[in-house]
């Protein structure tokens, strides 16, 4: 056993730890609650295309045409190890920390050109882009190979009442759990 166990490290070390994003999925999508004053959501295809858009815009006095076209984009994502890169056709790459299956973290905050800044001044952008709540992706739509939603999240909102619905692969429900403010509950309230 003690032979083995060396041998087991080893090889444990050699593979990609990380599961991939899509491992049995068609698409998948990611709401962030508060980029730029609008809820944003991501979806990934397993044709490796990428989606970004605004659901919602809580700024009343922001130009609502620039921030669709500051966070609005489309085109091809890839997955290394812990690391997902956005590529769009008109923009920077995009890096994000992939944390677990269920929330993804930009590494930099979207929309600003950092180019011109000298480092110290780009250093405290980026600790205080990772210090602010609200710019993680929370998975809240996934779903099985053939297209039927396996989960479905409405959690990770400024709402008091959220609740998540757990599907089969035949699209009948599995269960269905209601919180509120945090903690479960019996009832949606």
């Amino acid at each position: 056993m003690r032979r083995l166990l060396p041998f087991i490290f080893f090889a444990f070390s050699l593979s990609n730890c990380y599961p991939q994003l899509l491992n049995n999925s068609l698409f998948r999508i990611y709401r962030a609650e508060f980029i730029h004053g609008a809820v944003t959501q991501l979806r990934f295809d397993n044709d490796s295309t990428y989606q970004m858009s605004i659901a919602e815009i809580h700024c009343s006095l922001c130009d609502h045409e620039m921030l669709d076209s500051l966070i609005s984009s489309q085109g091809i994502w890839l997955q290394q190890y812990d690391t997902i890169y956005l590529q769009s056709q008109d923009r920077e790459i995009i890096k994000m920390l992939f944390i677990n299956d269920s929330l993804l973290k930009p590494l930099s905050p979207f929309g600003f050109n950092m180019e011109h800044l000298n480092d110290s001044t780009r250093n405290r952008i980026i600790e205080r882009f990772n210090a602010l709540p609200g710019e993680e992706f929370h998975l809240i739509y996934d779903t099985y190979p053939n297209g039927v939603a396996r989960f479905i999240f409405d959690k990770f909102r400024m709402m008091r009442s959220e609740y998540e619905i757990e599907l089969k692969s035949n699209g009948s429900v599995k269960a269905v759990r209601y919180y509120f403010e945090g903690k479960q509950s019996k009832r949606i309230r």
